[in-house]
C-alpha cells in the first residue's frame, strides 16, 4: 500500500526563508507601480493622458503583483523538491532515452536601440527510463554542463536520486554522472555554442 506524502515543514519553510527576498521585492515593487498609477488614473480623470498613463502603470503594477506570487510557487516547489530529495532520496539508475539542447540567441541593445553584444542560453534536457517499486517511470531533467550533456549517448545508464514517496520527484546526481563519463570522448560535435550560458529550468 502507498503511504500518504506529507509535508515537511522544516524543508519547506527553508525554501521559503531563501526566496522571501526576491518574493517581496517584487511584490513592492508591483504595489508601488499599482498605487502611483491607479493615483495618477483617478487624479486625472476625465484626462485621456493622465488616463492611459496612469492605466498603462497600473497594469505594470498588477503584472508584478501577479506574477511575484507565480514566481515564488514555482520556486518553492522546485527547491523543496530539492530540499526532500536531499534528505529522503534513494539512489536509483535510469537509462537515457533522448537528449536535447534548447538553444537561443540574445541580443544586447544600447540606448540607440542598436546591437552592442549578443550570447547564448540553453537549456540541455535529458529524458529517461527508471524502474522503482517494481514499477516502469520516465523523467526529465536539466543538466547544468554542457560537457557532460556532449559526453551522452542513447541508452547510457544515468545515476538518479528519486523521492521514495513520490518518484516523480526525482533528478540526476551530476557528479557522480562526471566521475562515470570521465576520460569518454563526445561522439559528436556539440550541439552548444561556445560559449553559451546553460540555465536549468524548474
Amino acid at each position: 500500500m502507498r503511504r500518504k506524502r506529507t509535508t515537511d515543514w522544516p524543508l519547506l519553510w527553508s525554501a521559503v526563508k531563501d526566496h522571501a527576498g526576491a518574493f517581496f521585492t517584487l511584490l513592492i515593487i508591483g504595489l508601488i507601480f499599482g498605487f502611483v498609477g491607479g493615483g495618477i488614473f483617478f487624479l486625472g480623470f476625465g484626462e485621456a493622458g493622465a488616463m492611459v498613463f496612469g492605466g498603462f502603470f497600473a497594469l505594470i503594477g498588477l503584472a508584478l503583483f501577479v506574477y511575484a506570487f507565480v514566481s515564488a510557487h514555482s520556486s518553492i516547489g522546485y527547491y523543496y523538491g530539492q530540499a526532500l530529495l536531499r534528505q529522503y532520496g534513494m539512489d536509483v539508475d535510469g537509462v537515457l532515452t533522448r537528449k536535447e539542447a534548447d538553444c537561443q540567441l540574445h541580443q544586447v541593445l544600447d540606448n540607440n536601440n542598436r546591437v552592442n553584444g549578443e550570447y547564448y542560453s540553453c537549456n540541455l534536457l535529458v529524458e529517461f527510463d527508471f524502474q522503482f517499486n517494481g514499477r516502469n517511470h520516465s523523467g526529465a531533467f536539466y543538466l547544468n554542463k554542457a560537457d557532460l550533456f556532449d559526453k551522452l549517448r542513447e541508452g547510457d545508464r544515468l545515476p538518479l536520486k528519486v523521492l521514495r514517496l513520490d518518484p516523480s520527484v526525482h533528478k540526476v546526481r551530476e557528479r557522480r554522472l562526471a566521475n562515470m563519463l570521465k576520460g569518454r570522448e563526445p561522439e559528436q560535435p556539440s550541439q552548444i555554442p561556445s560559449g553559451a550560458e546553460i540555465t536549468q529550468l524548474a
